[in-house]
């Protein structure tokens, strides 16, 4: 029994392959991730759009330029009489009518508008840009995540591989005492027992390990099987200070920038709605040939060429008071827009304190936990040398055990949080992506 309790261990240990052939730093992941990932392509694709889009001529500020040409052949039956006395009647008149022209038309004044579109259009391509380093800060901060989620997963594959080697230690022991009539096989089986419990619940990690290799593959955009290894330590940063994050998020925060361009946008339709109210002037010119040779008519020819030029002005006078209704609801819309920016900075503050209360938290809980790891190692080689001599029941050294279990896990739980935070925190500042 004791060799296939063995062999199967050995088996799941070898489920865990080492991976340091093929070592993936934090700096690969997300140098990956952010080349790959589907998000910020896409992201990208549309801030592309938004730069193209920001163009005087798509605001309407160059003039435009039309070319035309046409040709018209036909045949018809022609009875013509004029008062000179002169009769013309053919029944297959034969006519050709030949045209060309470029045009130029060009709005010289529109109330400003077209200024007002343009300025628009470029606030509309900075949030283009801001919506792309968006994605990439909220995906650089899941890649992150995801990378500490392995380790923390690593981690806590050693502290319940120990837990085995700690129970098939006592189950050892265990079976010594009852083959040698000092020990029941109550104590035998019940060690057993929790051994197999203490297999399982590796195997279970196994899975939640594997599962997090995926979940980090996905946001690189690679293959999802594909197999890696990771530096099993977590770096924390120098206590991060409360008033340079706040001063941070104000300046720098992407989803606060995008706000304010959105607000700023809000305005610049109000401007506009309040544009179209003035008249508009535009200017057109061109130069048109014709030429039309027709039996159907007794001026068998006629030719034209020759340039034209003219001013235009419109303006609306009334149109159901609509022009009035425009402006109010865009002014509302821009008062809207503001109160947001004002919204979201009261949730950002409100967010900021609170991950920063937490992250405050997590710092002094690592130091508690490193002392009761510390400590419930310890008392764990003493349980197993008191447990040899029978000082202590099996039911006290698991207790020990567990005592251990929870102090590691909490432990690497605690690592794993700060960083968590950490991350958080500058992300929120904006001072993850620099």
């Amino acid at each position: 029994m004791k060799k296939i309790l063995l062999s199967g261990f050995i088996l799941l240990m070898a489920a865990f392959p080492a991976y340091s052939q093929d070592l993936l730093t934090l700096e690969s992941a997300i140098e990956t991730g952010l080349a790959n990932n589907y998000g910020i392509n896409i992201a990208k694709n549309s801030q592309q759009i938004s730069e193209n889009n920001a163009s005087p001529g798509n605001a309407g500020m160059l003039p435009r330029i039309d070319a035309n040409a046409g040709y018209v052949h036909g045949i018809s039956n022609a009875k013509v009489t004029n008062l000179a006395g002169f009769v013309l009647d053919n029944p297959s008149a034969n006519s050709d009518l030949f045209t060309a022209g470029i045009n130029l038309n060009w709005t010289l004044f529109d109330g400003l508008k077209m200024f007002i579109t343009y300025d628009k259009l470029k606030k509309l391509e900075e949030i283009g840009d801001l919506n792309v380093k968006i994605s990439v800060e909220n995906t650089l901060a899941r890649i992150m995540a995801a990378y500490y989620e392995i380790i923390r997963q690593e981690k806590e594959t050693e502290i319940m591989k120990e837990q085995v080697r700690i129970s098939e230690f006592r189950l050892e022991l265990a079976r010594l005492k009852y083959e040698t009539g000092s020990g029941s096989e109550l104590e035998f089986l019940k060690a057993r027992v929790e051994l197999n419990a203490d297999v399982a619940s590796l195997s279970n990690q196994k899975t939640v390990y594997l599962n997090s290799m995926a979940t980090l593959n996905e946001l690189m955009a690679r293959d999802v099987t594909s197999k890696f290894g990771v530096k099993d330590t977590i770096l924390f940063s120098y206590r991060l200070n409360y008033d340079s994050l706040r001063a941070g998020m104000r300046e720098a925060n992407r989803n606060l920038l995008l706000y304010n361009r959105n607000a700023e946008v809000s305005g610049l339709n109000m401007r506009s709605a309040r544009a179209v109210q003035w008249p508009t002037l535009g200017l057109t010119t061109g130069v048109n040939y014709l030429n039309n040779q027709s039996e159907a008519n007794i001026n068998n020819y006629n030719r034209n060429f020759g340039a034209v030029v003219g001013v235009t002005a419109y303006m609306n006078i009334f149109n159901g008071l609509n022009l009035q209704r425009d402006y109010r609801n865009a002014k509302i819309s821009y008062e809207s827009s503001e109160l947001e920016v004002k919204q979201l900075e009261n949730q950002l503050d409100a967010y900021l304190l609170k991950v920063y209360n937490e992250y405050l938290n997590q710092m002094e809980l690592i130091t508690f936990e490193m002392e009761n790891v510390s400590l419930a190692g310890k008392n764990m080689e003493i349980a197993k040398e008191s447990f040899e001599v029978g000082s202590i029941s099996s039911l006290q050294l698991r207790e020990i055990q567990k005592n251990l279990l929870d102090a590691n896990t909490r432990l690497v739980d605690a690592e794993f949080k700060t960083k968590l935070t950490e991350t958080a925190l500058l992300l929120i500042s904006g001072k993850l992506l620099r």
